[in-house]
């Protein structure tokens, strides 16, 4: 059974420690948008371009029109918000191996407000065909799928946090698009993404085994529509609601992609994620206005599986 370890650790750093071995060995253009998340070393490809997402994504996918990988780092929330638009034409359409690094994910940009918490990036990049989206489970997590990110044959975005989130033991190695089920039951699957929604999906867990409920625990470090079919097929059989965490608005997230990949099975689904813009704050505060802690999810699941207490 995993555990949730005393430690923390980023995940935005773990990238940066591992990027510069795995862009040299890989072969990757490297590009920045001033970031300040790559540390380039001299046998590294890198280009700074500085705060321009859209040029960034059309320097990349031309890079790899004439046969380079490429991996362009950005705020999660600038990347799909000003270069959408590169992004579904230049790189998801035609299939560029292009591996587009947000940073900043979900709330964790705390007090520099809704213009860099990338709440909408799982909804807008999970839409695209082709595209891989993936959200690493804690920092262990992060280099082995930054590599198959690299190694990808198509697009894929690697979504990151800012600081120092949850680190757990007993979780295996990722394999992209693989759901992992990291604690069994039969009653309620709590699918999570993210390192703060995980934590919350084992303590949430342990405290309806204490109240006689059996619930499987699903960590979704693949987020698209791909990795939502093979989710749903890891769903117990006897499973009688799905509960959905993710640092993301709920609209067209994670939780939808799985709701929709089970939705013949007729399972009844909670979806748990942000619901509107969140205000500036520390990021513990904001899961916190966002229902997002476990007190409160464990609240939100015993109400839907015995009503009101």
């Amino acid at each position: 059974m995993p555990e949730v370890t005393a430690e923390r650790a980023s995940t935005r750093a773990a990238f940066a420690d591992a990027l510069p071995e795995l862009a040299v060995r890989h072969g990757v253009l490297v590009v920045d948008t001033d970031t300040g998340s790559v540390k380039p070393t001299a046998e590294m490809d890198y280009l700074n371009v500085g705060i321009a997402e859209n040029a960034a994504i059309g320097l990349a996918a031309g890079a790899e029109h004439c046969g380079r990988r490429a991996l362009v780092c950005t705020f999660g929330a600038f990347a799909v918000s000003r270069a959408f638009e590169f992004i579904k034409l230049d790189i998801a359409y035609p299939r560029r191996r292009v591996c587009i690094v947000g940073t900043h994910g979900g709330a964790s940009g705390g007090w520099l407000g809704p213009t860099h918490h990338a709440t909408e990036d799982l909804a807008l990049m999970s839409a695209l065909p082709h595209m891989r989206v993936v959200v690493p489970a804690d920092a262990h997590q992060t280099a082995p799928l930054l590599e198959q990110c690299l190694r990808h044959d198509g697009p894929t975005y690697l979504r990151l946090g800012r600081k120092a989130s949850p680190l757990f033991a007993g979780v295996p190695a990722p394999e992209l698009g693989v759901p992992q089920v990291v604690r069994p039951g039969r009653d309620i699957a709590l699918v999570a993404t993210g390192p703060e929604m995980l934590s919350t999906a084992l303590d949430v867990a342990q405290a309806l085994a204490d109240e006689g409920h059996s619930a499987q625990v699903i960590n979704a470090h693949t987020v698209d529509q791909e990795a939502a079919a093979a989710t749903g097929r890891a769903l117990a059989g006897q499973c009688r609601l799905l509960v959905t965490l993710e640092e993301a608005w709920t609209s067209g997230g994670m939780g939808a992609q799985i709701a929709a990949a089970v939705g013949a099975r007729g399972i009844p689904w909670l979806p748990i994620g942000v619901t509107g813009f969140l205000p500036p704050g520390t990021h513990a505060s904001l899961l916190e206005a966002g229902g997002l802690t476990a007190d409160s999810v464990l609240r939100q699941v015993l109400k839907s599986v015995t009503g009101p207490r």
